[in-house]
């Protein structure tokens, strides 16, 4: 069943709290059909985080692409940012994937970050 966006509200809520107590930080893509989502802290923090969402049986399809080390955080602004997709993104879908829709299960590792990314700046520019 799809997730309302009240539960993922919910989700996020858990989330950033237990991020804020690891000095995790993040960012979130959501639509009714799946999840992108990007985390930076420690190796072994991550490690756990992720384990922990792997062992969580109302996910279906994980798929991990990449495991990175990175010199500087880019969504240190957020213990999780969030971005809800829309179809008024369709555009920056397109740059970053194969078709103008959210589609995370076709997109590279690279493609994936840079949209997190520029979902990430129209969150800030909104935001201020």
């Amino acid at each position: 069943a799809a997730l309302s966006l009240d539960a993922v509200q919910s989700i996020l809520e858990h989330a950033r709290a237990a991020n804020q107590r690891n000095n995790l930080t993040g960012m979130l893509a959501f639509d009714a059909a799946g999840f992108l989502q990007v985390l930076e802290g420690s190796r072994e923090v991550v490690s756990r985080v992720y384990g922990r969402i792997a062992q969580d049986t109302r996910h279906r399809r994980l798929v991990l692409l990449e495991v990175a080390a990175i010199d500087e955080r880019q969504f240190g602004r957020w213990t999780m940012g969030f971005a809800p997709a829309t179809v008024a993104r369709s555009e920056l879908y397109l740059r970053f994937g194969v078709e103008p829709r959210f589609d995370p299960f076709r997109m590279t590792a690279p493609a994936a970050l840079a949209l997190l990314s520029a979902l990430a700046a129209v969150a800030a520019a909104s935001a201020t």
